[in-house]
Formats: C-alpha cells, structure tokens, sequence
C-alpha cells in the first residue's frame, strides 16, 4: 500500500495538477510532502514501534494512513491536498518500519530471512507495478481522487489480518524519545527540499537559496552531534557507524536519488510529450516492474553465495547504465527504441539492490534495536525520493529556461526544451548512480549472508573467532563476539557465565527425550524462555551452534517466550539463550532425529543507579559515569541526567571501579559490587575544585620559558596532575581539592616549591627556572634543592 501510494500518485498526478490548478514549481510537493514527512519521521517511527509494540503500531498506522487517504481523495485545495499527503507520510512512517521489523524479528534463520526478504521485495515491486496501471485505470475511467481513496479497503482488509494474525513484540523498558533529534532531523531535510525548489525559481546563487540550503545542512549536522550525546537517540550511532549498514543505508539513499526522474520525469514524457493515456502509461512502466521481480529473484538465490556488494554496486551501475539510455529521448522517439531498454536496465538494476541492501541493513541487530534498523533503511528510501524529486526537478527545470532562452520561447522550442530539461535530470540521475554503485563496492565489507554467526555480522568482527579448542572455548568466543552492550563494550561476563550446567533454580534447564514428547518436526528444538519467576521473556535470541562453532539456527522468542527451530542434522549442539536485561545461558543438547523440548530460565542481570550532587547537595547535570571491570576495561557509561540522576543495567554480578568526573569538580573513584539480582545504589558527592595557575620564567624578570614540565604532588606524596607550560610560559591545573601540595618544575634543573590552597578559587604561584652559577652552588631555599647538583639528606629538610 505505502509503494503503490508513491507510484499511484505519479500517474494521477497530471490530472490533479490541471483541477486543483497546481503550478509546475509546486507539483512536485505533491510527491515531496509524502516522502519527506515519511523520511523526515520514519525514525521516530521505528523507536516508537519498538517501545509501543510492533503490531499496536502496525495497526495505527494502517488506520491512519486510510483516513489521511480518505481526506486527501475529497481534496479541494492544493493546501488539503499538501497536508493530507503529508499526513500519509507520518502514518506511513509508523507503519513501515514495525512492518519490516516484524519480519526481522520473526525471520530469524539467514535462508529464512532471504526468502522473507524476497517475497517482501516482490510486493514492493507489485505494489509498485499495481500502483502504476490502477492509478492509470481509476484516473482514466473514475477519477484521480479514487487513486487516494483505494487505500482505505486495502487497509481496513490489512488491518483486521494483523489483529487475527501477528503477534506483538516491543523492547522491554521505559520508553524514552530524542525530541530534538526529532526537530532537527525534519527540520534540516524540510530546509534542504524547500531550498531546491527555491533555486527554481529565485536561482541557485539567491540569498533565500543559499540560506535554505546551508541552514538545512546545519541542522543536520546537529542532528547528528545530537546523536552522539542523547541517552536515547533517535537514531543510535552504532548502527550507522557499522561499515557495511551504513554502505547499505548510503546505497539505498543514492540509488533512490538518482533513479527517481524515472518515475517523475518519464511519466510527464509519455503524456504530456508522446500523449499516452493514463492507462497506456501505467503499462508502459510494466517492463520496469518486471525487471524488478526479475533481479529479486536472481538476488536472494545469490545472497548466500556471494557477498552483498557484488549485487549492491554492479546493480547500481546497471541502473546508472539505463538512466543513461533514458538520456537521449526526444520530441518523437519510440517507446521501444528509447524507452523500453532503459526501463528493463534501471528496473533489474535496482532489483539488484534492494534485497541484499535491506537485508544488510537489518542483519544481525539487537533485538532492541530492530525497529530503528529497519526505519534506517527506509529513511534512507524516503529521504532519497525527496532530495531526488526536489533537486532533480530543479536541475530540469532549469535546463528547460536555458534552453528556451537560447532557442527562442516559440511552442516547438518549449517542447524540445521540455524534453532536453528531462534528459539533462537523467543525466545527473545517472550520475548519482554511479558514485553510489562505486561507493557501494568499496564501502560495503560483509561476508554473504550466512557465511558467518548473526553477531559477527552485527559487529562486523575482523577475524572469525578461534574454533581450535572444546565446545565451551567455542561458545565463549562466539557469544562474546556478539555481546557488545550499546557504548561497544563486551558486557558478557566471566567463562562462568556461559557453564552448561544446570544450577538448582537458577539458569536450569528442563530437557526431555524425544519420545516423551508428541508432535513437531524431525529435530526440532523448542521451548519457552522465562525469568526465574515464570513470566515469560520475549524478544530472547535463540542461537544453535554446532561443534565446529558454525550457526546451525536461529529463533527470536514472542510475547509468550516460545521459540523454535530445527538442527540441520542429529548430533551434539549448543544452545544460547540470550535477550537484553538478562544474563545469557548456555545448554549443551544432543539431537537424535526427533523433537525435543527445551525451557530455559533466565537470571535477570543487575545494575548500579545513584544520583551525583555536589557540596551542597545539588544534582550534577552531565557529569560523566564510567564502570570498568576487575581487568580495567570500561563496560558501561552514561551522563547524568538533570536531576543528577545515572542509571547504569545489563550488569554481571561483579566487583567494579565507578569513576564520576564532571567539569569543575574533582573526579571520584569509588569500589562498588554489584549484587547478583536488583541494583546497587551508589551516591556520589563531587567535591568542587579549586585552579592553581602560574607562569615559569628563567629566573627573575626573565622571559617566559615554553615547554617546561609542571608536577603536582599531594602531601601524601602522590602525583595529582602533570602539565607543560604553553608558549608564553603559563601552566594551569584544574579540580583540585583544598589543601597543601608542592609544585615541581622541570626543564631545567628542578625546582620543587610548597602552596597552599585555601577557599580560594584561584591561586597564582609563579616559577623560577634558571641554571645555577658556575662558580658557586646555592644554598637550599626554605628546605628543598634548587637544583639537581646537590643532595640533601632527609634530616637536613624542613
């Protein structure tokens, strides 16, 4: 429904242009408010899915994208029209992504999701070629309204299968939204777009232009600086910062950019230039479709056998290839000659991509994270429409006005230099599809799908992990090399974590024989996931290894806990159960050819929560907590938030060093053990710091000296902090506490000298560096050496 609403809408849009009287530089909104309000919210979109449950959101936004629908097929105005498809988008950007992670989190099996991932390819190409003759159809023999209004039976029909059929799944927790990714996400694409239009008509080198265009720029800029800090981004750095993801998303992005003057341009070709109907339009882009389905196919039978950027970039620069054909159209070129080749090369181009490229960009996530992975690749889909629309209309737009002012403005000239403005479109098009095609090559670093473990695709491990020793050495290197909390740490625990053996109550395993169960399938292994006190833990990833370390299947766990998936063949296997908040469990099983039954209990993991004041017992805000294991690696950290409050989870019980620094205060480090189940609760007050700050000097009234080492020693005889002196001699320590410390220069002879801080906020203590006379050696001052050459025993010091 949410393609055919995109292609629909293009071969009705002539015909909605001339009643609600539209001009040329505005059509394309009615394109651009879909895309971009779907683009501009599909990330929301996808974290809202995964807090609010999949299906809930599922069934909302197919509910409200029927009655956006709806108001948008009684338009009466170019405004109604703008702002029922803008309405379309928001809904739509509900919709889409808890469609797809549905089936990322259902389709857990690589040969699973490949046929998943096809036949989801296949409706979107059907609903493409659907959307294409209905719209030509309805528009041609009812109205174009109706192009609007099919979409409220196909939703209601959608709507009441998802109530009778799926079953809902969401992340567990509080859910939490980044507002101002959220503004400044739209805001920079709604900048970029409406400063591509402006170029149209105010030109590109207009102030209104070039203050859209950079202002859009910037915000999204911010937006992403935004990500980097928010505890709840709206769209979390490691999934684009993952190499092969991010190629995918950049690839998607790219290739939509460029190929949209298809669609756009093609269809204003065929009826307004050659004066095709609506209905001979439609089957005109037919070929396009059927190349679509063509390379699908071929794609997700090669998708496990060569790796995904051998399909994503040569069908790119296929694609590239066919918008070239399509560069050479004129005023009275045939459909066969000039249109038809470049339709079949763009559409079986594309058809290359689509497939591998979501299923890359979806591939082994966290659960967790399984609605704003599939948002990516959409916001990428949608994000590249509206700056494809927006830039390459503009692009031919103004090609068209050069070329009438070089040929005259005659009625011949304004059709030629119509045509020459779509072929110019196609020729950046073409472009744009190259670079992707090239990036796509070099960027995108995945094995084929399947070649190794879901969590090594995920966190794009280098090398595959050892496999030399036993099955627990197996286990431990395989899980770990999944386990990355969010800040991309290993998170997993001591080998202890992973024992296959049953503890009374806690982690134990209920196995039975084959024959002591009825039903399922030869060797498959199910069960339910639980917490120790029943209720059942959905969204757990279910992981079958077999004795060499290779993934012999993978289940994702419903709202009921159950799971289930089928061994290759009889034998020994390791099990691991793993979900977000829990620690994992590890079982060893023996698959005889028969079913076997398989619960598992999952502990809760632990955590450390607190609230960070300073002296007078006012929260901290940002100031940072850090965690590091017995080994001195970071597992975890986090920023207070303005209540001072931190809360750190998916904790080992452990011993471990809570570190809290903030500006202006000293930093605290603290020994705090987390208890097996619940939290630990740990207060921090950050004592204020006072500056010491002083310039060095070559003796007295001498020039400043560069490059001189300062040391501060507490009156315990540790170093506190260690700096060097800047170009004009000046040194500057920070965050210290009250009390005596002595400052020791170096760079030349060494110089130690005693402050004290008091309540002071500043103290200035300046240093005299100098060599001493040659002919003499100075006596100690106040106590201590001044200088290298003479010894002092510990008797003769103040």
């Amino acid at each position: 429904m949410v393609v055919l609403d995109i292609t629909i809408v293009n071969i009705a849009l002539p015909s909605a242009q001339n009643e609600l009287h539209i001009s040329d530089a505005d059509r394309q909104w009615v394109v651009t408010a879909y895309t971009l309000a779907f683009g501009g919210l599909l990330l929301l979109g996808g974290r809202i899915a995964d807090y609010t449950g999949r299906k809930r959101t599922f069934v909302i936004g197919l509910l409200g994208f029927a009655a956006a629908s709806a108001i948008g097929g009684a338009a009466t105005s170019t405004g109604m029209l703008l702002g029922a498809r803008a309405a379309q988008g928001a809904f739509g950007a509900l919709l889409t992504p808890s469609a797809l992670s549905l089936l990322t989190t259902t389709f857990s099996d690589p040969r699973e999701r490949g046929k998943a991932f096809a036949v989801y390819g296949a409706v979107a190409a059907g609903g493409s070629a659907v959307g294409l003759v209905l719209g030509g159809v309805l528009t041609e023999y009812l109205d174009w309204r109706w192009c609007l209004y099919v979409n409220v039976p196909i939703a209601a029909v959608a709507a009441v299968g998802a109530l009778l059929a799926v079953t809902e799944t969401r992340v567990p927790g509080k859910a939490r939204y980044d507002v101002p990714g959220v503004i400044t996400a739209t805001g920079g694409l709604v900048a970029l777009v409406y400063g591509f239009t402006k170029a149209q008509t105010d030109g590109w080198r207009a102030d209104i232009t070039v203050e859209l265009i950079a202002g859009g720029a910037a915000l999204l800029v911010v937006f992403l600086i935004i990500e980097n800090f928010v505890a709840n981004p709206l769209l979390p750095v490691r999934i684009i910062r993952h190499r092969s993801r991010g190629g995918a998303d950049l690839s998607v992005m790219l290739g939509v950019l460029g190929m949209f003057g298809v669609f756009f341009f093609l269809n204003f070709y065929l009826q307004g230039i050659l004066h095709y109907s609506t209905v001979k339009t439609g089957l005109a882009f037919l070929p396009m479709t059927g190349g679509v389905l063509a390379a699908s196919a071929v794609a997700s039978s090669l998708i496990h056998r060569i790796p995904p950027r051998f399909l994503i970039g040569p069908g790119l620069l296929i694609a590239a290839g066919g918008m070239s054909v399509l560069t050479r159209l004129g005023v009275h070129t045939s459909y066969a000659s000039h249109v038809l080749p470049g339709l079949i090369l763009v559409g079986f181009g594309l058809g290359l991509v689509f497939v591998p490229a979501i299923n890359t960009a979806t591939f082994g996530v966290d659960p967790r994270d399984a609605g704003v992975a599939s948002a990516s690749i959409n916001t990428a889909q949608q994000v590249g429409g509206s700056l494809g629309t927006a830039l390459l209309n503009t692009i031919a737009a103004n090609a068209t006005v050069s070329y009438l002012d070089a040929h005259g403005h005659n009625p011949a000239a304004a059709v030629a230099g119509t045509v020459h403005g779509y072929n110019v479109g196609n020729a950046w098009g073409a472009g744009i599809l190259a670079v992707a095609g090239v990036l796509a090559l070099i960027l995108i670093n995945a094995p084929k799908l399947g070649a190794r473990s879901v969590e090594e695709v995920a966190t794009d491990a280098p090398a595959a992990p050892d496999v030399s020793g036993d099955a627990g050495d197996v286990l431990r290197a395989l899980v770990s090399a999944g386990s990355a909390t969010e800040d991309g740490s290993d998170n997993m625990g001591t080998p202890d974590s992973f024992t296959s053996t049953a503890r009374p109550g806690v982690g134990a395993d209920r196995v039975m024989t084959p024959g002591s169960v009825s039903g399922g399938g030869a060797r498959t292994v199910r069960g339910h996931i639980r917490q120790a006190s029943g209720t059942p833990v959905s969204g757990a990833v279910i992981t079958l290894l077999d004795v060499t370390g290779g993934q012999a299947g993978r289940s994702v766990t419903g709202t009921d806990g159950r799971y289930e998936l089928v061994a290759p063949s009889g034998g020994h296997y390791v099990l691991v159960a793993r979900a977000n908040a829990h620690q994992p469990h590890a079982s060893t099983i023996e698959v005889n050819g028969g079913p076997m039954d398989l619960d598992v209990v999952l502990v809760g993991s632990s955590g450390i929560t607190g609230v960070v004041r300073n002296g007078a017992g006012q929260p901290v805000l940002a100031a940072t907590v850090t965690l590091a294991d017995a080994q001195g690696d970071v597992v975890a950290n986090c920023e207070t938030a303005s209540d001072g409050a931190y809360d750190l989870g998916d904790l080992v019980a452990a011993d471990y060093t809570l570190v809290v620094s903030a500006h202006a205060f000293r930093p605290a480090a603290m020994l705090v053990t987390v208890p097996a189940a619940g939290q630990a609760v740990q207060d921090v007050d950050l004592v204020g710091g006072a500056r010491l700050v002083g310039v060095a000097r070559a003796g007295s009234g001498h020039a400043p000296l560069p490059d001189a080492r300062v040391s501060l020693m507490d009156n315990a005889g540790h170093v506190v902090a260690v700096a060097r002196t800047d170009h004009d001699g000046s040194y500057r320590f920070s965050d210290l506490r009250n009390g005596r410390y002595t400052v020791i220069a170096t760079g030349y002879p060494p110089v130690s000298e005693v402050v004290d801080i008091g309540s002071v906020d500043e103290l200035e203590h300046d240093i005299e560096l100098g060599f001493p006379d040659e002919d003499r050696v100075p006596a100690p001052s106040a106590g201590y050496p001044a200088s290298s050459d003479q010894l002092v025993r510990p008797a003769e010091l103040g």
